[in-house]
């Protein structure tokens, strides 16, 4: 079962990558510059395959981040459940809190990254000492009342990628909020 796991996190991986598109130094547009009072907590659920529900897999994103004078800090976790599979599950500290034409980005080095089996086995951890850049930018609704996320995580099948996000840069809208909520105070 353990390599079951392993197989849809790779899978999992590999379509989220695609989805979010390439982000890091040669992302065209310079990255905003941080703000300096600005708080965002959010509890979302979110589907990569659509703007409906998502059988068979829980993909959530947690945030409680805030700068004040220009310093920020804060905690994230993507956890991403796939029935009777197992849980990837990524925390990162937030190092970066800024806001771009009504879309606000949070970016910071992976604290953990775990994959944990259904079946009790093994889990699977990134590395000592590896703590790749990763991100979320939460983008407003669109004209059809549709809010997006893009999603920049971390390869833990392959720890010797690079990171594919850049510290404060947007990552591409890659994700479907289909439910929870995401505050943001100015």
């Amino acid at each position: 079962m353990h390599r079951k796991l392993i197989t849809t996190v790779a899978i999992a991986t590999a379509a989220l990558a695609l989805v979010a598109g390439s982000t890091g130094a040669s992302a065209a547009a310079p990255a905003p510059v941080p703000t300096d009072h600005l708080a965002l907590r959010s509890w979302t659920l979110l589907n990569e395959h659509g703007p409906g529900p998502n059988p068979g897999e829980w993909l959530t994103a947690r945030v409680d981040a805030r700068t004040v004078d220009g310093r920020t800090r804060g905690h994230a976790v993507v956890q991403h459940v796939f029935t009777g599979k197992g849980t990837v599950r990524v925390e990162f500290e937030v190092d970066c809190l800024n806001t771009d034409s009504g879309a606000v980005t949070i970016t910071g080095p992976v604290a953990t990254a775990t994959a944990t089996p259904a079946d009790g086995g093994p889990a699977t951890t990134g590395p000592a000492g590896w703590h790749p850049e990763t991100g979320l930018t939460f983008y407003p609704a669109d004209e059809h009342g549709e809010r997006r996320v893009g999603w920049a995580g971390a390869d833990l099948l392959d720890p010797s990628r690079p990171a594919r996000a850049t510290k404060c840069t947007p990552i591409p809208a890659g994700l479907w909020v289909i439910g929870g909520r995401t505050v943001v105070h100015k």
